[in-house]
């Protein structure tokens, strides 16, 4: 039990970690997008709608029990339909299990999907926005409103879909961390749900 908590755990930070080096990393798709985004021939909403499509995708990718090695999540070669050849992979021993890491990068937007014995058990998106003019409205006050137990849709739809979601499964108990970033450089907040309940809440500068 203690090697599988403290797995779960190391999933999340592998996954952050790799998922922000690839943000780091100039891209082709990345130039694009800021070619199209000051481009008059595509409007805003376009490129929003490229990113919902891969948001889409992303939510399709069924995440398995991180106990039973995997058992009911989505295997890597389904990930791939979805989502084409992974731009990198790479593995990992933590605890007793050979967990491999595999990165999506497209218009910003990045995928990290973990697997074991070729079977999901934890995912990762990063960069990723409804829409690039949402209200500037998780403010200092509107965090410390957030009450434990208030549901991940309640909160969405206060403050809209976070920048980064991470979603893990363990011992039937779905974990979810999201990552809100403000608009204003350095500032933000990471909510914690345990089966899409508020159990813990984080932030950084909020006004």
């Amino acid at each position: 039990m203690i090697k599988k908590t403290l797995l779960a755990s190391t999933l999340v930070v592998i996954s952050l970690g790799l998922a922000a080096c690839s943000n780091s990393k100039p891209s082709t798709e990345n130039k694009t997008t800021s070619s199209v985004s000051s481009s008059k021939k595509q409007s805003s909403s376009e490129t929003i709608s490229s990113n919902k499509e891969y948001r889409t995708k992303f939510d399709k990718i069924k995440v398995g029990e991180l106990s039973q090695n995997g058992t009911g999540g989505s295997t890597l070669k389904e990930v791939e339909a979805m989502l084409g050849k992974p731009e990198s992979t790479t593995s990992a021993k933590v605890a007793t299990y050979k967990v491999k890491s595999e990165t999506w990068n497209k218009d910003g937007v990045t995928i990290v999907a973990q697997t074991i014995d070729n079977k999901v058990v934890s995912k990762n998106i990063t960069g990723f926005k409804w829409s690039e003019n949402r209200p500037e409205n998780l403010t200092l006050k509107a965090f410390n409103s957030l009450k434990d137990g208030e549901s991940y849709t309640t909160i969405t739809n206060k403050f809209g879909e976070p920048d980064s979601l991470n979603e893990s499964l363990m011992l039937g108990k779905k974990n979810t961390v999201a990552t809100w970033l403000t608009g204003v450089k350095g500032t933000s907040a990471v909510l914690t749900f345990d089966n899409d309940k508020l159990t813990s809440k984080t932030q950084t500068d909020l006004k």
